[in-house]
């Protein structure tokens, strides 16, 4: 009997793994365009929360709960993601976060008030998990290691490349339509990945290995929401709320140290059985080495695109659809990584991939930070594409040197893991270099004003000609100096908002290059492992 049912499951995992073999390509394509809608989400949602929040008769503070809440519920899933593939079977679980994901997103247009669609992006966003992490475990599964280098590539096209064109379509569609119109042109889409995933990818679990995952850790999962839910809102929400002089801030500050230190603890004890996170894969120099990598990396990816956009509409004055065509150089130079790795992944060393990406990134990243009020959108093109061009020539050999460091078995927790880092990365540093730049802002505003005063000749003077320029415009001599005065004032923020911008681009350059000193940590591997064989 339990040879027979030892056959029977054999057999059954072989015709999975000759199905997948057959079908991979069709596969591969639908797990990219769900890659691709979960990172286009929030990015591509952002340009109409002012609509939003106009038609909801709310405030920009309420309808920012609309990103927020479905980047709490992401972070909190996505290091579960990997338990939860194992216990419900990775097709399964695939195929109903994809159903859920797209359900939640029309549920979301059609809902009567604020409170529904922040409830349908919470679960929009725990379904959203498992689109990047689960899916590139997926690609790990099914193709085999000669093949990584191109199938990883094609997949980080949707990471790298999305967040630069989101913007622009996002503008286009808020423009021309409404916001519900951001949530339901993705349906359609969505279905079709469901389609090629649902009716193509063959499970190759069994009863067994699913048993394996055990019983539900709820202890686990309560410190992973409690601690990892509330650093991200901290993250979020402590520039809006003036960081730790804000007593909330402070309270989730504390609430945040206490739960991951809490889950730290838990996960790694002997006592717990079954953890629903894996932290023992920490274990693995390269992958913790992949994961503070990645953690940097997405400090400096986010933390660029999130700035260069909101100083070119803030500083620069250009429209929504000016800066998303701004944002493309950023995509093109990533795709154009991306082709040439494609090739060559699995051919030069993966370390001199990582530092040479990585240098990259830096030195366009430096170049941004040479911007003046007169800069057009053409003198960005070259920054922008360096940008693109080494974020995604450094991230794809992380990720490849990540997992090829890793037993069949740890695919899916690495993935994981290096997910949650790059998400959390990205958020820290966006929260980050926002509080820098309003903070070199400041400064340089204060060091321009103290040269605003009669002893200063250059300021007289060019008081007294705005202000003699304005009377022959039925301005008084009075009144003119009161406006010219405040078209100073005015230049002066200008200025000073420049010079913090140019700065904070500067210091992310220093990031990149930071991380280049972190890359000797990782061990070089030749090859992905092979996929492993269910647990019988």
């Amino acid at each position: 009997m339990v040879e027979t049912a030892g056959r029977s499951t054999n057999e059954k995992y072989n015709r999975a793994r000759a199905n997948n073999s057959r079908y991979r390509w069709m596969i591969l394509i639908g797990l990219v365009v769900s890659a691709i809608l979960e990172i286009m989400d929030t990015s591509m949602l952002n340009v109409a929360l002012p609509q939003m929040a106009g038609s909801l008769d709310t405030t920009m503070t309420d309808i920012a709960w609309v990103s927020t809440a479905y980047l709490l519920a992401n972070v909190v899933v996505l290091p579960m993601t990997a338990w939860l593939s194992q216990r419900f079977g990775r097709k399964n679980y695939l195929v109903a976060s994809i159903l859920i994901f797209t359900i939640s997103r029309a549920l979301c247009a059609t809902s009567p008030s604020l409170g529904f669609i922040i409830l349908w992006r919470l679960i929009q966003g725990a379904a959203g998990a498992a689109l990047i992490s689960t899916s590139q475990a997926v690609l790990l599964e099914i193709f085999p290691s000669e093949q990584q280098g191109l199938v990883q590539a094609l997949f980080f096209i949707g990471l790298v490349v999305a967040p630069a064109v989101a913007p622009l379509i996002g503008g286009e569609i808020v423009d021309n339509y409404n916001w519900q119109m951001a949530f339901y042109i993705h349906i359609p889409v969505a279905l079709i990945s469901l389609y090629l995933v649902g009716a193509h990818y063959a499970d190759t679990s069994t009863p067994r290995s699913r048993g394996a995952a055990g019983k539900l850790d709820v202890a686990g999962i309560a410190f992973l929401a409690i601690g990892l839910g509330s650093l991200q809102y901290v993250l979020e929400e402590g520039q809006r709320n003036d960081w730790f002089n804000d007593a909330t801030i402070l309270n989730f500050t504390i609430l945040a140290a206490l739960g991951i230190i809490a889950l730290i603890i838990w996960e790694l004890s002997p006592a717990n059985k079954f953890p629903v996170v894996n932290l023992r894969v920490y274990g693995n120099r390269s992958l913790a080495a992949a994961v503070v990598i990645s953690f940097a990396i997405g400090i400096g990816m986010y933390g660029v695109q999130f700035a260069f956009a909101v100083f070119l509409q803030g500083v620069l004055g250009f429209t929504s659809l000016k800066s998303g065509l701004a944002l493309i150089p950023m995509g093109i130079g990533a795709m154009l990584s991306l082709m040439i790795l494609a090739v060559i992944t699995t051919k030069v060393d993966v370390k001199l991939q990582i530092v040479t990406g990585l240098a990259i990134s830096g030195i366009g990243s430096w170049m941004l930070g040479f911007n003046t009020l007169s800069t057009g959108i053409e003198n960005t093109w070259f920054p922008s594409i360096l940008v693109g061009f080494g974020v995604s020539g450094s991230i794809l050999p992380v990720t490849y040197a990540a997992f090829a460091a890793l037993r069949p078995s740890e695919i899916a927790d690495g993935a994981a893991q290096m997910g949650l880092g790059r998400q959390l990365g990205g958020s820290l540093g966006i929260a980050l270099l926002d509080t820098f730049i309003v903070h070199m802002t400041a400064i340089s505003r204060s060091t321009m004003v103290e040269h605003v005063n009669g002893g200063n000749p250059l300021f007289t003077h060019t008081w007294a000609g705005v202000a003699a320029y304005l009377v022959p415009h039925s301005y008084s001599w009075a009144e003119s100096q009161r406006v010219a005065l405040g078209i100073i004032s005015g230049e002066i923020s200008l200025q000073s908002a420049l010079e913090g911008y140019n700065i904070g681009f500067q210091g992310v350059a220093l990031v990149f290059f930071f991380c280049i000193l972190l890359v000797p940590l990782l061990k070089a591997h030749k090859q992905v492992s092979e996929p492993a064989k269910p647990t019988r």
